[in-house]
């Protein structure tokens, strides 16, 4: 593995957790804690909550590797699109992006989540159905268009890594 495809993806990951933290953290308090705490948290019939603190302790312990992990993986795979990535304008390049990630990370992703088409289709009405679906969504779009934005950024050379400086003393 060469130097350029592991730097890509050191970068992209912390652009994914980043912007993974940033959005999920607005989107929960302003669309989807009613989900995970409440009247009716019905995602705690198949997810983590924090109304739970021993299985909640699971999701603190393990969201940060999780998500660098992830974003590794996502940076890999967008890697084999850099030379086409780097050929577009600013614009096509974070629409094309926000695009396919949305489609390929949530709407169209193959496993069953409250956000996606699958889940629509599979997760039994009561648990998930219209409501937890589009209340989702502006979620998973706006972190689509940021994470975008952040890897136009990485393909335009903007997004360095910190270099540690050796003291001359």
């Amino acid at each position: 593995m060469n130097k350029e495809i592991i730097i890509f993806s050191i970068k992209t990951s912390v652009v994914h957790f980043l912007s993974y933290s940033l959005v999920g953290a607005i989107a929960y308090q302003l669309f989807t804690k009613q989900f995970y705490v409440g009247e009716t948290p019905v995602f705690t019939m198949f997810m983590r909550s924090e109304s739970n603190p021993d299985q909640w302790r699971h999701v603190m312990n393990w969201i940060f590797p999780g998500q660098i992990l992830r974003g590794l993986l996502i940076g890999l795979a967008l890697y084999a699109f850099l030379p086409v990535l780097k050929e577009m304008g600013r614009g096509r390049r974070i629409t094309a992006m926000a695009f396919l990630i949305y489609v390929s990370t949530s709407l169209a992703a193959a496993a069953p989540s409250p956000s996606n088409i699958e889940g629509l289709i599979y997760l039994r009405p009561e648990l998930v159905g219209l409501k937890p679906f589009l209340l989702t969504q502006p979620e998973m779009i706006v972190y689509s268009f940021v994470f975008a934005i952040g890897v136009s950024l990485i393909v335009e050379g903007k997004v360095k890594l910190p270099r540690k400086k050796i003291s001359s003393e």
